[in-house]
């Protein structure tokens, strides 16, 4: 889309000398004016096009009611109704400038580029003959057939194909199902990448699961869409939230082909009533649906067994603990590897003491997100602390590990992005 602005050249040679020109160019043809002006000298003077102007130059044509070039200042202005169009390419503004000295071609009321099913829209745009460079500015929107942009500034650098982003920046897919925000963006489409950061996050609905949605934030986020495939990197205070399973970590990395959420840096999960600390927490995820977690290495799993007693907390701790999730609900649990368990026991309302239980294996079930049964497998040793011992004293039954982390995560509500503005090509005189 972005190798529209090879246009302008075509208005850098009506002003710059041939010399300073690369390379033999195609004589610019006045097609039509309705009246032509000189003023001054040829070598100084001013030249005013006014009425149907036309200029032709090969299979590039410029229209506008007005053109004035300048001489002596070596600059070119055009007004009123500005097309550029070469093929299905058409630039149109309602007034367009280049100057020959600083090789700047300015949009300075507004933009519009379109190239088939591309738009680039703006109230203000510039263009670098010499570096190459398009900066636009103010209600910024790029479309294209992958991705719609919306930003304060966009700047395009057409030899390597990149476009940054900045202020408020949204994107999103064409069909409005994934969107991705921050303060700034990095887009190579060379290599399938977008790189968003300052406060970023990340919205995907999935319209084949009642419109769940998978939401991602960190203070960097880089999405990699190559070959049909997706991966995503979050970097620094990363958050998951996926139904009624969220997590944070340092980083987190997913990927379309493992389908699956690693989570690394002090990493932490929530499921309903349930907390999960490890070393490392890895989300499987196929077909995007949450499907298990395995947490590795120092798991633990904690679950607030009643809100009569919010210091009383059952405990399962193992080298490795999997969640077995059915519609994003913690069904069963198996720690292997020095599994330990907490277990706070009450008839009713009364509480009973706890047992605390070793083995070599602890499998457990769950139901509306609470511990039901537990089972015990393979050099198991335990003891009972009845209530008398345990009252008063909740808090000195903890396993190795043990934190309660009330900073569960929550969705950042999607601001929607500006509308896409009206840029007026009419009369500019």
């Amino acid at each position: 889309m972005y190798t529209l602005f090879l246009l302008l050249l075509v208005i850098s040679a009506l002003v710059l000398p041939a010399q300073e020109q690369d390379g033999p160019q195609l004589p610019i043809i006045l097609e039509h004016a309705d009246s032509m002006v000189g003023i001054g000298p040829t070598e100084t003077g001013i030249r005013e096009f006014l009425g149907n102007v036309r200029f032709v130059q090969g299979n590039v044509t410029v229209t506008c009611d007005r053109a004035v070039h300048s001489v002596s200042t070596n600059q070119a202005d055009f007004y009123g109704r500005v097309a550029v169009r070469q093929g299905n390419v058409i630039i149109n503004a309602p007034y367009l400038s280049y100057n020959g000295a600083t090789h700047l071609g300015i949009a300075p009321r507004g933009i519009k580029v379109l190239e088939g099913a591309s738009a680039i829209t703006a109230r203000h745009g510039t263009y670098s003959t010499t570096s190459h460079i398009a900066t636009f500015a103010d209600s910024v929107v790029a479309v294209d057939d992958s991705v719609q942009i919306w930003a304060d500034t966009l700047v395009y650098d057409r030899d390597a194909d990149t476009t940054f982003a900045s202020g408020s920046v949204f994107v999103s897919d064409v069909l409005g199902t994934f969107w991705i925000a921050g303060d700034r963006a990095f887009r190579d489409v060379n290599v399938g990448l977008m790189r968003m950061w300052g406060s970023a996050a990340s919205w995907q609905w999935d319209s084949t699961d009642a419109g769940d949605t998978i939401y991602v934030a960190a203070d960097t986020l880089i999405v990699n869409r190559a070959l049909g495939k997706s991966s995503y990197v979050a970097i620094s205070r990363a958050e998951l939230i996926r139904g009624g399973v969220s997590a944070r970590s340092d980083s987190m990395n997913y990927s379309s082909m493992t389908e699956r959420f690693d989570l690394r840096g002090h990493p932490i999960l929530w499921s309903d009533s349930l907390l999960l600390i490890a070393d490392t927490i890895v989300a499987l995820v196929p077909g995007r649906k949450l499907h298990s977690v395995l947490g590795m290495s120092h798991a633990l799993l904690i679950s607030q067994t009643d809100t009569l007693f919010p210091d009383r907390f059952d405990q399962i701790s193992g080298d490795q603990i999997l969640l077995s999730i059915s519609e994003d609900t913690v069904r069963r649990l198996t720690s292997t590897g020095n599994a330990q368990s907490i277990t706070f026991r009450a008839e009713a309302t009364r509480p009973e003491g706890l047992a605390k239980v070793a083995a070599d294996t602890i499998r457990a079930m769950f139901h509306a997100g609470q511990l039901s049964d537990v089972y015990w497998l393979g050099g198991i040793e335990g003891e009972h602390h009845p209530e008398p011992v345990v009252a008063g004293r909740a808090q000195e039954y903890r396993l190795l590990g043990f934190v309660w982390r009330t900073d569960r995560p929550t969705i950042r509500p999607l601001a929607k992005p500006f509308a896409i503005p009206v840029v007026r090509v009419g009369s500019e005189k």
